[in-house]
Protein backbone atom coordinates (compact mmCIF):
# COMPACT_ATOMS: atom_id res chain seq x y z
CA UNK A 1 0.00 0.00 0.00
CA UNK A 2 2.83 2.24 0.47
CA UNK A 3 4.02 1.97 -2.44
CA UNK A 4 0.64 2.72 -4.54
CA UNK A 5 0.15 5.95 -2.32
CA UNK A 6 3.50 6.97 -3.42
CA UNK A 7 3.04 7.35 -6.71
CA UNK A 8 1.90 10.58 -7.18
CA UNK A 9 2.30 12.92 -10.64
CA UNK A 10 5.58 14.44 -8.73
CA UNK A 11 6.44 11.06 -8.38
CA UNK A 12 6.39 9.90 -11.84
CA UNK A 13 7.82 13.25 -13.35
CA UNK A 14 10.71 13.33 -11.64
CA UNK A 15 11.49 9.87 -11.86
CA UNK A 16 10.99 10.07 -15.59
CA UNK A 17 13.06 13.07 -16.21
CA UNK A 18 15.48 11.82 -14.12
CA UNK A 19 15.67 8.36 -15.72
CA UNK A 20 15.69 10.46 -19.59
CA UNK A 21 18.44 12.63 -18.09
CA UNK A 22 20.69 10.40 -17.12
CA UNK A 23 20.50 8.24 -20.59
CA UNK A 24 20.40 11.37 -23.06
CA UNK A 25 23.24 12.88 -21.33
CA UNK A 26 25.42 10.07 -21.27
CA UNK A 27 25.97 10.03 -25.14
CA UNK A 28 27.03 13.57 -24.15
CA UNK A 29 30.70 12.66 -24.43
CA UNK A 30 34.46 13.20 -26.20
CA UNK A 31 34.16 9.38 -27.05
CA UNK A 32 31.11 9.75 -29.40
CA UNK A 33 32.33 12.47 -31.20
CA UNK A 34 35.53 10.95 -31.75
CA UNK A 35 35.74 7.32 -32.86
CA UNK A 36 39.94 5.94 -33.50
CA UNK A 37 37.79 3.02 -36.01
CA UNK A 38 35.65 5.51 -38.15
CA UNK A 39 38.83 7.58 -38.74
CA UNK A 40 41.02 5.16 -39.69
CA UNK A 41 39.09 3.75 -42.27
CA UNK A 42 39.01 6.79 -44.13
CA UNK A 43 42.48 5.69 -45.57
CA UNK A 44 45.67 7.12 -45.09
CA UNK A 45 48.72 7.73 -47.73
CA UNK A 46 50.54 4.52 -47.47
CA UNK A 47 53.13 2.67 -49.72
CA UNK A 48 54.02 5.90 -51.56
CA UNK A 49 57.27 8.65 -51.40
CA UNK A 50 58.53 8.65 -48.02
CA UNK A 51 61.00 11.79 -47.46
CA UNK A 52 64.03 11.65 -45.94
CA UNK A 53 63.62 12.79 -42.47
CA UNK A 54 65.16 14.83 -39.40
CA UNK A 55 64.04 14.09 -35.82
CA UNK A 56 64.80 17.07 -33.56
CA UNK A 57 65.74 16.32 -30.18
CA UNK A 58 66.56 18.37 -26.94
CA UNK A 59 67.29 16.84 -24.05
CA UNK A 60 68.48 19.12 -21.04
CA UNK A 61 70.60 17.35 -18.40
CA UNK A 62 68.93 13.82 -19.46
CA UNK A 63 71.50 11.48 -19.95
CA UNK A 64 69.31 8.14 -18.64
CA UNK A 65 66.53 9.25 -20.48
CA UNK A 66 68.59 9.10 -23.92
CA UNK A 67 70.40 6.06 -22.17
CA UNK A 68 66.97 4.25 -22.32
CA UNK A 69 65.35 5.49 -25.04
CA UNK A 70 67.52 6.37 -28.20
CA UNK A 71 68.73 2.91 -28.84
CA UNK A 72 64.59 2.81 -30.10
CA UNK A 73 64.93 5.58 -32.28
CA UNK A 74 67.95 4.71 -33.94
CA UNK A 75 66.63 1.43 -34.56
CA UNK A 76 63.77 2.66 -36.93
CA UNK A 77 63.52 0.80 -40.20
CA UNK A 78 63.30 3.36 -42.41
CA UNK A 79 64.71 2.89 -45.94
CA UNK A 80 65.33 6.82 -46.93
CA UNK A 81 67.09 7.65 -44.30
CA UNK A 82 66.71 9.86 -41.32
CA UNK A 83 69.56 12.05 -39.10
CA UNK A 84 68.87 12.56 -35.26
CA UNK A 85 69.82 16.12 -34.53
CA UNK A 86 70.24 16.32 -30.58
CA UNK A 87 70.89 20.37 -29.11
CA UNK A 88 71.99 20.58 -25.50
CA UNK A 89 73.63 22.92 -23.41
CA UNK A 90 77.77 23.25 -23.36
CA UNK A 91 78.77 21.77 -20.16
CA UNK A 92 76.21 18.46 -20.25
CA UNK A 93 79.19 16.38 -19.98
CA UNK A 94 77.25 13.08 -19.60
CA UNK A 95 75.17 13.88 -22.10
CA UNK A 96 77.63 14.44 -24.52
CA UNK A 97 79.09 11.08 -23.53
CA UNK A 98 75.99 9.13 -23.98
CA UNK A 99 75.81 10.76 -28.03
CA UNK A 100 79.09 9.51 -28.26
CA UNK A 101 78.81 6.57 -27.45
CA UNK A 102 75.71 6.34 -29.81
CA UNK A 103 77.42 7.73 -32.35
CA UNK A 104 80.40 5.60 -32.20
CA UNK A 105 78.04 2.49 -32.12
CA UNK A 106 76.53 3.81 -35.82
CA UNK A 107 79.51 4.66 -37.44
CA UNK A 108 80.34 0.95 -36.84
CA UNK A 109 77.43 -0.24 -38.37
CA UNK A 110 76.11 0.44 -41.85
CA UNK A 111 72.90 1.84 -40.49
CA UNK A 112 70.71 4.49 -42.00
CA UNK A 113 70.66 6.83 -38.90
CA UNK A 114 73.14 9.51 -38.35
CA UNK A 115 73.43 11.79 -35.08
CA UNK A 116 74.15 15.40 -35.50
CA UNK A 117 74.88 17.22 -32.20
CA UNK A 118 74.92 20.77 -31.73
CA UNK A 119 74.77 23.48 -28.80
CA UNK A 120 72.86 26.33 -27.29
CA UNK A 121 75.36 29.41 -27.17
CA UNK A 122 75.72 30.30 -23.51
CA UNK A 123 75.17 34.23 -24.35
CA UNK A 124 71.28 33.76 -25.50
CA UNK A 125 68.88 35.37 -22.89
CA UNK A 126 65.69 36.59 -22.67
CA UNK A 127 64.62 33.37 -25.17
CA UNK A 128 62.99 30.32 -24.07
CA UNK A 129 66.12 27.78 -24.09
CA UNK A 130 63.75 24.56 -25.32
CA UNK A 131 62.75 26.84 -27.71
CA UNK A 132 65.66 28.51 -29.01
CA UNK A 133 67.33 24.68 -29.03
CA UNK A 134 64.15 23.40 -31.41
CA UNK A 135 64.63 26.20 -33.27
CA UNK A 136 68.67 25.65 -33.78
CA UNK A 137 67.92 22.19 -34.15
CA UNK A 138 64.86 23.04 -37.28
CA UNK A 139 67.85 25.01 -38.55
CA UNK A 140 70.43 22.35 -38.83
CA UNK A 141 68.20 19.82 -40.56
CA UNK A 142 68.91 19.45 -43.98
CA UNK A 143 65.33 17.72 -44.57
CA UNK A 144 62.05 19.55 -45.61
CA UNK A 145 60.23 17.49 -43.03
CA UNK A 146 60.95 17.31 -39.46
CA UNK A 147 59.85 15.03 -36.38
CA UNK A 148 59.84 16.83 -33.23
CA UNK A 149 60.21 14.54 -29.80
CA UNK A 150 61.08 14.50 -26.69
CA UNK A 151 64.15 11.84 -24.93
CA UNK A 152 61.35 11.04 -22.20
CA UNK A 153 59.76 9.48 -25.28
CA UNK A 154 60.13 6.21 -27.22
CA UNK A 155 58.82 4.96 -30.25
CA UNK A 156 56.09 2.48 -29.47
CA UNK A 157 57.16 0.63 -32.70
CA UNK A 158 60.29 0.26 -35.20
CA UNK A 159 57.89 1.32 -37.97
CA UNK A 160 57.11 4.73 -36.41
CA UNK A 161 58.78 7.12 -38.54
CA UNK A 162 57.78 5.22 -41.46
CA UNK A 163 53.61 5.69 -40.05
CA UNK A 164 54.22 9.05 -39.24
CA UNK A 165 56.02 10.17 -42.84
CA UNK A 166 53.32 8.31 -44.96
CA UNK A 167 51.70 11.57 -44.26
CA UNK A 168 53.94 13.59 -45.62
CA UNK A 169 52.17 14.44 -48.44
CA UNK A 170 51.66 17.88 -50.73
CA UNK A 171 48.06 18.03 -48.93
CA UNK A 172 49.98 18.15 -45.67
CA UNK A 173 52.30 21.06 -43.69
CA UNK A 174 51.48 19.46 -40.15
CA UNK A 175 51.37 15.52 -38.74
CA UNK A 176 50.14 15.26 -35.00
CA UNK A 177 50.52 12.06 -33.67
CA UNK A 178 49.01 10.08 -30.47
CA UNK A 179 51.50 9.00 -27.49
CA UNK A 180 50.60 7.61 -24.31
CA UNK A 181 52.48 7.40 -21.03
CA UNK A 182 54.12 4.23 -19.63
CA UNK A 183 52.13 1.59 -17.86
CA UNK A 184 54.00 2.37 -14.79
CA UNK A 185 51.75 5.79 -14.43
CA UNK A 186 48.44 5.85 -12.44
CA UNK A 187 45.25 4.57 -13.73
CA UNK A 188 43.88 8.29 -12.90
CA UNK A 189 46.36 9.82 -15.11
CA UNK A 190 46.37 7.43 -17.95
CA UNK A 191 42.81 7.89 -18.07
CA UNK A 192 43.07 11.78 -17.45
CA UNK A 193 45.61 11.90 -20.85
CA UNK A 194 43.13 9.91 -22.68
CA UNK A 195 40.41 11.93 -22.18
CA UNK A 196 42.03 14.86 -23.14
CA UNK A 197 43.92 13.39 -25.90
CA UNK A 198 39.97 12.61 -27.19
CA UNK A 199 39.36 16.53 -27.64
CA UNK A 200 42.12 17.58 -29.83
CA UNK A 201 42.11 14.47 -31.86
CA UNK A 202 38.45 15.54 -33.07
CA UNK A 203 39.72 18.76 -33.74
CA UNK A 204 42.64 17.71 -35.65
CA UNK A 205 40.46 15.39 -37.15
CA UNK A 206 38.37 18.11 -38.56
CA UNK A 207 41.54 19.61 -40.13
CA UNK A 208 42.05 22.69 -37.50
CA UNK A 209 44.54 21.07 -34.82
CA UNK A 210 44.39 23.30 -31.29
CA UNK A 211 46.91 21.33 -29.18
CA UNK A 212 49.50 18.21 -28.78
CA UNK A 213 48.51 15.31 -27.40
CA UNK A 214 52.47 13.98 -27.07
CA UNK A 215 55.99 14.94 -28.17
CA UNK A 216 54.84 13.55 -31.72
CA UNK A 217 54.37 16.11 -33.92
CA UNK A 218 56.00 16.78 -37.94
CA UNK A 219 56.36 19.83 -39.58
CA UNK A 220 57.72 21.14 -42.72
CA UNK A 221 60.88 23.21 -42.02
CA UNK A 222 59.93 25.90 -45.06
CA UNK A 223 56.91 26.93 -43.07
CA UNK A 224 58.60 27.34 -39.97
CA UNK A 225 61.08 29.40 -41.20
CA UNK A 226 58.77 31.67 -43.84
CA UNK A 227 56.44 32.21 -40.41
CA UNK A 228 59.38 33.02 -38.11
CA UNK A 229 59.22 30.05 -35.75
CA UNK A 230 58.28 30.57 -32.35
CA UNK A 231 57.75 34.16 -33.16
CA UNK A 232 55.26 35.69 -30.64
CA UNK A 233 55.80 33.66 -28.16
CA UNK A 234 59.73 32.93 -27.81
CA UNK A 235 59.47 35.06 -24.21
CA UNK A 236 57.26 32.10 -22.70
CA UNK A 237 59.37 29.41 -21.57
CA UNK A 238 57.15 26.80 -21.98
CA UNK A 239 54.21 25.15 -24.14
CA UNK A 240 56.75 24.62 -27.45
CA UNK A 241 54.54 21.88 -29.15
CA UNK A 242 51.00 22.89 -28.42
CA UNK A 243 52.36 26.52 -29.84
CA UNK A 244 53.62 24.56 -32.78
CA UNK A 245 50.62 22.76 -33.48
CA UNK A 246 48.27 25.43 -33.02
CA UNK A 247 50.27 28.17 -35.29
CA UNK A 248 51.03 25.81 -37.77
CA UNK A 249 47.66 24.10 -38.25
CA UNK A 250 46.34 25.34 -41.44
CA UNK A 251 42.45 24.15 -41.82
CA UNK A 252 42.61 21.05 -44.21
CA UNK A 253 46.11 20.58 -44.20
CA UNK A 254 46.72 18.77 -41.04
CA UNK A 255 47.50 15.10 -40.76
CA UNK A 256 46.24 12.86 -37.77
CA UNK A 257 48.04 9.87 -37.47
CA UNK A 258 46.58 7.47 -34.98
CA UNK A 259 48.00 3.91 -35.98
CA UNK A 260 49.46 1.87 -33.08
CA UNK A 261 53.06 1.57 -34.91
CA UNK A 262 52.98 5.87 -34.68
CA UNK A 263 52.20 6.07 -30.94
CA UNK A 264 55.17 7.10 -28.54
CA UNK A 265 55.71 5.60 -25.15
CA UNK A 266 55.94 8.57 -22.54
CA UNK A 267 58.59 7.89 -19.48
CA UNK A 268 56.98 8.13 -16.10
CA UNK A 269 56.55 11.73 -15.11
CA UNK A 270 57.01 12.67 -11.13
CA UNK A 271 54.35 14.18 -8.97
CA UNK A 272 55.72 17.85 -9.53
CA UNK A 273 56.14 17.48 -13.15
CA UNK A 274 52.44 15.89 -13.82
CA UNK A 275 51.21 18.91 -11.51
CA UNK A 276 53.60 21.48 -13.20
CA UNK A 277 52.11 20.47 -16.64
CA UNK A 278 48.72 21.31 -15.68
CA UNK A 279 49.66 24.46 -14.21
CA UNK A 280 52.03 25.33 -17.28
CA UNK A 281 49.20 24.85 -19.56
CA UNK A 282 46.57 26.85 -17.41
CA UNK A 283 49.27 30.01 -18.69
CA UNK A 284 50.03 28.31 -22.03
CA UNK A 285 46.48 28.33 -23.21
CA UNK A 286 45.59 32.09 -22.91
CA UNK A 287 47.82 32.41 -25.95
CA UNK A 288 46.82 29.60 -28.06
CA UNK A 289 44.02 30.30 -30.36
CA UNK A 290 40.51 28.94 -30.81
CA UNK A 291 41.16 28.04 -27.09
CA UNK A 292 37.39 29.09 -26.42
CA UNK A 293 35.85 26.71 -28.73
CA UNK A 294 37.80 23.96 -27.40
CA UNK A 295 37.03 24.72 -23.98
CA UNK A 296 33.45 24.77 -24.71
CA UNK A 297 33.47 21.05 -25.85
CA UNK A 298 35.30 20.26 -22.37
CA UNK A 299 32.70 22.49 -20.12
CA UNK A 300 29.37 21.10 -22.21
CA UNK A 301 30.75 17.45 -21.13
CA UNK A 302 31.25 18.44 -18.05
CA UNK A 303 27.51 19.60 -17.25
CA UNK A 304 25.98 16.66 -19.00
CA UNK A 305 28.36 15.03 -16.46
CA UNK A 306 27.76 16.53 -13.59
CA UNK A 307 23.58 17.54 -13.71
CA UNK A 308 22.49 14.20 -14.05
CA UNK A 309 25.09 13.09 -11.27
CA UNK A 310 23.78 16.13 -8.95
CA UNK A 311 20.16 15.21 -9.78
CA UNK A 312 20.34 11.75 -8.85
CA UNK A 313 21.93 12.03 -5.67
CA UNK A 314 19.22 14.69 -4.62
CA UNK A 315 16.38 12.55 -5.90
CA UNK A 316 18.08 9.72 -3.72
CA UNK A 317 18.00 12.09 -0.87
CA UNK A 318 14.81 13.60 -0.77
CA UNK A 319 13.30 10.07 -1.83
CA UNK A 320 14.71 8.90 1.91
CA UNK A 321 14.15 11.95 3.70
CA UNK A 322 9.80 11.75 2.52
CA UNK A 323 10.39 8.05 3.00
CA UNK A 324 9.32 7.99 -0.81
CA UNK A 325 10.94 4.57 -1.85
CA UNK A 326 9.73 4.69 -5.52
CA UNK A 327 11.87 7.92 -6.19
CA UNK A 328 14.76 6.45 -3.91
CA UNK A 329 14.47 3.64 -5.97
CA UNK A 330 14.22 5.55 -9.65
CA UNK A 331 16.49 7.74 -8.79
CA UNK A 332 19.31 4.56 -7.70
CA UNK A 333 18.11 3.65 -11.07
CA UNK A 334 19.31 6.25 -13.18
CA UNK A 335 22.14 6.65 -11.28
CA UNK A 336 23.05 3.17 -12.00
CA UNK A 337 21.95 3.24 -15.62
CA UNK A 338 24.38 6.64 -15.90
CA UNK A 339 27.12 4.99 -14.65
CA UNK A 340 27.01 1.44 -16.68
CA UNK A 341 26.43 3.91 -19.89
CA UNK A 342 29.68 6.22 -19.02
CA UNK A 343 31.59 3.21 -18.02
CA UNK A 344 30.63 1.17 -21.43
CA UNK A 345 31.39 4.31 -23.57
CA UNK A 346 34.48 4.70 -21.61
CA UNK A 347 35.55 1.10 -22.01
CA UNK A 348 35.17 1.32 -25.94
CA UNK A 349 37.38 4.36 -25.72
CA UNK A 350 40.61 2.66 -23.76
CA UNK A 351 39.91 -0.32 -25.87
CA UNK A 352 40.90 1.23 -28.88
CA UNK A 353 44.42 2.49 -27.61
CA UNK A 354 45.24 -0.14 -25.62
CA UNK A 355 44.27 1.64 -21.80
CA UNK A 356 43.88 -0.59 -19.46
CA UNK A 357 41.45 1.46 -15.98
CA UNK A 358 39.23 -0.57 -13.86
CA UNK A 359 36.14 -0.09 -14.75
CA UNK A 360 34.48 0.46 -11.32
CA UNK A 361 36.60 3.30 -11.45
CA UNK A 362 35.81 4.98 -14.90
CA UNK A 363 33.31 7.04 -13.39
CA UNK A 364 34.72 8.84 -11.02
CA UNK A 365 37.50 9.81 -12.78
CA UNK A 366 35.20 11.28 -14.80
CA UNK A 367 34.16 13.20 -12.32
CA UNK A 368 36.70 14.15 -10.64
CA UNK A 369 38.86 15.69 -13.59
CA UNK A 370 37.26 18.93 -13.48
CA UNK A 371 37.96 19.64 -10.04
CA UNK A 372 41.42 17.98 -10.61
CA UNK A 373 41.80 20.95 -13.35
CA UNK A 374 40.31 23.64 -10.96
CA UNK A 375 42.21 23.08 -8.35
CA UNK A 376 45.22 23.24 -11.17
CA UNK A 377 44.06 26.29 -12.20
CA UNK A 378 44.21 27.81 -8.79
CA UNK A 379 47.34 27.81 -8.16
CA UNK A 380 48.26 28.92 -11.52
CA UNK A 381 46.01 32.22 -9.80
CA UNK A 382 48.12 32.43 -7.25
CA UNK A 383 51.64 31.45 -9.03
CA UNK A 384 54.49 34.12 -9.86
CA UNK A 385 53.18 34.42 -13.43
CA UNK A 386 57.35 35.67 -13.80
CA UNK A 387 57.61 31.64 -13.46
CA UNK A 388 56.02 31.53 -16.73
CA UNK A 389 58.66 34.10 -19.22
CA UNK A 390 61.95 34.71 -19.64
CA UNK A 391 61.81 38.75 -18.77
CA UNK A 392 61.70 38.42 -15.23
CA UNK A 393 61.82 42.34 -14.82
Amino acid sequence: MILITNIDNFTIISGALLLFVAIVSSFICPYIRFNRGRWERKGKASGGFLPPLSVILTPHDEPEALERNLPSLIAQKYDPGFQVIVIIEEGESETEEVLKRFQHSLDETSSNCSIYVTYIPQSSRYVSRKKLAMTLGIKAAKTEWLLLTEPTAKPASDTWLQAMAENCTDDHSLVVGYGKFDDEVSAFKRFEHLNSSYYLMREAAKGNAYAAMAPNIMIRKSEFMEQDGFRGNLNLIHGEYDFLVNKYSVQGRVALETRGEAWTIEDAPSHLAWKARHIIYAETRKWLARSLSHRFWFDLDQLALHIPFLMTIVGMTWGGVTSNIILLAISALAFIVGYIIHTVLAKMAMSAFDEQVPLLLVYPFQLTIIWKNLLYLLRHRFSNKLDFTTHKQ
